[in-house]
């Protein structure tokens, strides 16, 4: 089983859904995207279409797994600050010396 953290990025547990903004600069990379994709599989041959979909396929993978990676490489160092936070939190209480 993946920790409850990689199936929160992985998608599996989201507490809403997210869409693309209309005109924004993600859209227009995701359409240069598309439309280049659909350009080069006009111009290829049957074996560089089949090479082309083998590199978007494996280029997907490693992005599915990187962006996996920093999403739980980001919340463990967000919870990590939290805890340096909370264990000084005697000094704000008690109105401890600046250091």
């Amino acid at each position: 089983m993946k920790s409850i953290l990689e199936e929160f990025a992985c998608g599996n547990i989201s507490p809403e859904p997210r869409f693309i903004k209309r005109n924004s600069e993600y859209e227009k990379a995701v359409n240069t995207l598309s439309d280049t994709e659909e350009k080069l599989r006009v111009v290829l041959n049957d074996a560089g279409r089949e090479l082309l979909s083998a590199f978007l396929d494996a280029q997907g993978a490693v992005n599915h797994m990187t962006n996996i990676d920093k999403f739980v490489y980001g919340y463990r160092l967000g919870a990590l600050m939290t805890m340096e936070v909370l264990s000084g939190k005697e000094d704000l209480l008690t109105g401890g010396a600046a250091k």
